[in-house]
């Protein structure tokens, strides 16, 4: 009876027989919705099969389904999971699940760590609908699991009805490697005894990635973006600031459920502005690392609303430098290598001068890409480039290192020749090569500016085919 497919037959029955058919006690692969005992995951002990399109990998570097010598938690005859996780906090495996709002649940799974010490991991979930989420920090111990010891769980409410997914992350930015055995999500306070599952037959192949840039490339030093970086994270984009009769007020401001800027919230903040001006003094390091990019001078602060109308390049939203004095100064410096780095734009409408992936604001030196300059010039390089008219319309313009040589790309094309860093440099602001007499500061709108310290040549991708990192950017903002 426990295999049969009729589940209102079976749940409404008034004949239960001898056995002790308690909703927690049923060793089913599937169970009617709500009911309470049932384990809401599927694949509960086959976390490796992300070609089931089930558990969808994201930065990972290995999941190991055959672990010899290490028993699960219950003594069962299934073999333990070992997760080897990329050195980032978007490095997870997760699965989507249907939910009912203002329902209670509780995601568990049991954890060992496969390291000689232990290791912090996250249970998360993320609200696809309602767009926002949560989670508990948890420690893996070294010491072995029993049916008791070793399960973590976290229990949440459901803000809405709709997909949610169910994450198990890394805590941070240090490589981990972690076993993991009988995932499950119940109804409830409680993690409830725990109901293998499997993927029934004939699953579909997996989803198309998510278009958040860091559900798809670890490693990044700095993210500044009027996208999100990774789904399942509360982030927020901007600080920003307005003047109610010339008296300041600041709110911050996040994404919607697309993982777009939230522009409901932006517009809805500004309608009694001033002017109708509403200015940015923080954009955020969605990185995990920290490193703000802010400017608390209000008369230096660009603008994200002008008069009352988002400002916007090619239909999404844009921060827009005046090119007389906006600009922002990173929390901390970050030092470039000479050799192996790759950082990218997405900016337009750049005024007479340049704007400074990573320029200085207290020398006269560093890489620039030029708007009415014949030459891509800086004491960085021991030579220069011609490139003519670079910046005007909004394209995604990189500029990557690789063993001591630097290429300019615009839209995935390169731009001259590859030429040689003489030494290393240290970014310290945006929209500024010089600003102890503000000379150097440039104008435009600037959408999305990303930070590798490490040789990305292998990701680097096509504009064209819509791979790699140019892809990812060219399919959010739809330039070429």
């Amino acid at each position: 009876m426990a295999n049969s497919n009729n589940w209102g037959e079976i749940y409404n029955s008034t004949w239960w027989g001898d056995e002790d058919w308690s909703a927690n006690s049923l060793k089913i692969d599937s169970a009617p919705p709500g009911f309470a005992g049932q384990n809401l995951l599927l694949g509960s002990e086959e976390l490796q099969q992300s070609n089931e399109g089930k558990w969808e990998r994201l930065n990972i570097n290995a999941v190991d389904a055959n672990v010899a010598g290490v028993a699960n938690p219950l003594s069962s005859d299934e073999t333990v999971e070992k997760i080897d996780f990329q050195a980032t906090s978007t490095s997870r495996i997760l699965q989507d699940v249907t939910l009912v709002a203002g329902t209670q649940y509780t995601f568990s799974v049991w954890a060992k760590s496969a390291s000689a010490s232990n290791e912090q991991f996250r249970l998360r979930y993320w609200d696809r609908t309602a767009a926002s989420g949560g989670g508990d920090l948890f420690t893996a111990l070294t010491t072995d699991w029993s049916p008791t010891s070793g399960r973590y769980s976290f229990t949440f409410t459901a803000a809405s009805s709709g997909v949610h997914a169910m994450h198990i992350q890394n805590s941070g930015s240090v490589q981990r490697s972690i076993y993991f055995w009988g995932a499950m999500l119940n109804e409830g306070a409680t993690a409830g005894d725990y109901i293998k599952t499997e993927f029934p037959f004939g699953l579909s192949n997996p989803p198309t990635p998510p278009m958040e840039f860091g559900d798809n490339f670890a490693g990044v030093t700095a993210y500044y973006s009027l996208r999100r970086f990774t789904t399942g994270e509360d982030n927020n984009a901007i600080r920003v600031r307005k003047e109610v009769s010339l008296v300041d007020e600041e709110q911050d401001i996040g994404f919607d459920a697309n993982g777009d800027l939230d522009t409901s919230a932006l517009l809805e903040f500004a309608t009694d502005a001033d002017g109708g001006n509403v200015y940015v003094s923080i954009w955020y390091d969605q990185s995990g690392n920290g490193n703000n990019a802010t400017n608390a001078t209000e008369s230096e602060q660009p603008l994200v609303v002008s008069g009352g109308t988002l400002v916007e390049e090619n239909g999404k939203a844009a921060i827009d430098f005046d090119g007389v004095d906006d600009y922002f100064t990173l929390n901390a410096p970050i030092t470039v290598p000479q050799s192996d780095f790759f950082i990218t734009d997405v900016v337009s409408n750049v005024s007479t001068g340049f704007t400074a992936p990573y320029g200085s604001n207290n020398s006269d030196e560093g890489l620039a890409y030029p708007r009415t300059r014949a030459r891509l010039e800086g004491k960085r390089l021991t030579t220069n480039t011609s490139v003519t008219d670079w910046c005007g319309a909004q394209g995604i313009y990189t500029i990557e290192a690789i063993s001591n040589l630097y290429t300019p790309y615009e839209n995935g094309t390169a731009r001259g020749t590859a030429l040689s860093v003489s030494n290393a440099y240290t970014i310290r602001s945006m929209m500024v090569r010089r600003a102890s007499d503000l000379l150097g500061i440039t104008g435009g709108k600037l959408q999305e500016r990303i930070i590798f310290l490490s040789d990305q040549s292998g990701n680097r991708g096509s504009v064209a085919l819509g791979t790699g990192i140019e892809g990812n950017i060219n399919e959010y903002f739809d330039i070429v």
